[in-house]
């Protein structure tokens, strides 16, 4: 909630949480859930504070390309250790 209490309307990154807890995230793994986390906090945050729909909308939509980025870079990651070596 400290992210969000110090700017409500910034896209919230699996490293700025890891960033803001002294970890860091190794093989990004775990970062669809903390995406997860992170929409449905962002999403409760807005509604204790009455904020206007749309820029909520426009903020999740955000974080849902942010999700989508990781995604595809995870897929990416684990279908080049999948490929066989070229020699």
């Amino acid at each position: 909630m400290d992210l969000l209490n110090a700017d409500e309307w910034q896209l919230i990154t699996p490293g700025k949480v890891f960033q803001a807890v002294s970890a860091r995230g190794k093989c990004c793994g775990c970062f669809p859930g903390v995406i997860d986390i992170i929409v449905e906090t962002t999403q409760r945050y807005h509604t204790q504070m009455q904020s206007p729909e749309p820029q909520v909308v426009d903020l999740l939509k955000r974080i849902a390309g942010q999700r989508r980025r990781m995604e595809d870079a995870k897929n990416k990651a684990a279908a080049k250790r999948r490929s066989p070596l070229l020699t």
